[in-house]
């Protein structure tokens, strides 16, 4: 058994701190010197530390993002961005292969929302356009955390390409247009208006027959009004975890133009098969970080529930979160840069990637501004943390979108995009096992690796593992 004082962030720091690429065709808007993209700071970072602890299998890629949706979530109803005004709702894909832990990551989650009190607002899965509108009826706020996403994507996908998929393509539309709504307020249609007006006109009608409490009587007779009047600031965010086999697949240009998946994060964890912690035991939450994400939900003052309904909400004054002026600066200089970055991408892998470049910002002050959430202050620090980690991000969406988009008019180009995007950063791939996951020969998998080499773009590992007595070569990227 452990205490709270048995954990610490710094006893799960990953084993290789990743640092953020400055290849490309454009240098950084700022040095990037001494980020660990697998580090968050501040109390992110905790939280992110603390959701690794209870895995297993070391995944510390899905848990920095899963670190961030959390954070974004409990402390964006109460916040609001004076730069930008961004809100704190994300979208994340979360991508590894089967049986490597990703069960963990999301109990993980599920844990952190709960200690905060807001666990009621946690939805598992995506049924309808309907049910998502009850969903924002009943809290303010609706946290999707749904497992195998990919399955119900490319049911959306392949529907879309069938024709009729008018079900589907409703509720990516409720998604996107609630999601771009957590600052303002969600007008609902005429069918979803009368079914609900119709359920809350009776509970009120069956409250004031049954001479319930007035405050319960008050709180119905606002549900009545809010159809009517549109959804006030409803919270939207969804992070979903997938395999491999079922998302890749699908990311082409279409669906990246596309807003519900062109305004994700998109975190994979290249390692198939994660070696187990020895002696592993999970860390219970420590006593101060669940206090601090009560804190963030509430700020210590406000009830976190309406007495009667257990509606999750905030309709207190919101703390306003400044940005300092330097940081303000390189949110001109990010600006800036990624306009020069879409016109250069958009000679080498076209016009998909303009898009996911430009929708970039909001993604950028978004992950910035869930950062600043603890202290209420966003600084130089998190924008160069949150540029360096959103471009990482972008680039391997981009690479990703382009293999899938020129399988057939460039082979060459498309099977070396994908193949940088399957190099695990960490412990290198064989050649073996990149002919696997691509499902491909070896013999041309490790042709277009020769033509790569040699184009500065990979190199061998100076020491080959030893299996079945034979000397195999790991394949690198080179940054």
């Amino acid at each position: 058994q452990y205490s709270d004082d048995d954990f610490s962030a710094a006893d799960f720091a990953p084993p290789a701190p990743e640092a953020p690429s400055t290849d490309g065709p454009l240098a950084p808007p700022f040095p990037l010197d001494g980020l660990d993209l697998l580090t968050p700071p501040g109390f992110v970072g905790d939280i992110a530390a603390w959701i690794d602890s209870q895995c297993r299998y070391p995944r510390r890629r899905l848990a920095v993002a899963s670190a961030i949706v959390t954070v974004g979530n409990i402390g964006g109803l109460r916040h609001e961005d004076a730069l930008d005004g961004v809100t704190a709702n994300m979208l994340a894909f979360c991508v590894a292969a089967s049986a490597t832990g990703k069960e963990a990551v999301q109990q993980a989650m599920a844990e952190l929302h709960t200690s905060a009190g807001v666990h009621p607002a946690v939805q598992g899965g995506i049924k309808s356009e309907q049910e998502i509108m009850r969903n924002l009826i009943e809290h303010q706020a609706a946290f999707y955390i749904v497992d195998e996403i990919g399955i119900f994507l490319g049911k959306v996908r392949n529907a879309q390409k069938r024709g009729g998929a008018a079900y589907l393509e409703g509720v990516f539309g409720a998604i996107m247009s609630a999601y771009s709504k957590a600052g303002a307020r969600l007008i609902l249609g005429g069918d979803t208006k009368r079914e609900l007006r119709a359920k809350f006109g009776a509970m009120l009608a069956k409250a004031e027959d049954d001479g319930a409490p007035q405050d319960k009587r008050d709180h119905l007779a606002r549900m009545v009004k809010m159809v009517d009047d549109g959804l006030e600031r409803p919270f939207l965010s969804l992070i979903g975890y997938t395999t491999p086999g079922t998302f890749d697949g699908i990311m082409d240009g279409e669906t990246a133009t596309q807003g519900f998946v062109g305004r994700s994060l998109i975190i994979s964890e290249p390692d198939f098969n994660p070696a187990a912690r020895e002696g592993f035991k999970k860390r219970p939450l420590p006593s101060h970080l669940a206090m601090k994400l009560t804190q963030l939900f509430s700020g210590g003052s406000f009830s976190l529930f309406d007495g009667h309904s257990g509606r999750v909400e905030y309709s207190g004054t919101r703390d306003v979160v400044e940005t300092m002026e330097d940081a303000t600066k390189m949110m001109g200089q990010v600006s800036r840069w990624l306009h020069s970055y879409a016109e250069e991408m958009e000679q080498h892998t076209g016009e998909a990637s303009v898009a996911l470049i430009r929708r970039s910002y909001e993604m950028i002050a978004k992950v910035s501004f869930i950062l600043a959430l603890p202290t209420g202050v966003r600084t130089a620090e998190h924008v160069r943390w949150a540029f360096a980690y959103v471009r990482a991000e972008l680039d391997a969406k981009i690479k990703l979108v382009f293999a899938n988009d020129n399988a057939k008019e460039r082979p060459e180009d498309a099977m070396a995009a994908r193949i940088l995007n399957y190099i695990d950063p960490d412990k290198g791939s064989t050649t073996a096992v990149l002919a696997n996951r691509m499902k491909l020969s070896a013999a041309k998998v490790e042709e277009v690796l020769s033509k790569m080499e040699r184009k500065g773009q990979v190199k061998q590992s100076g020491n080959p593992r030893l299996y079945n007595g034979k000397r195999i070569a790991k394949w690198l990227c080179i940054v």
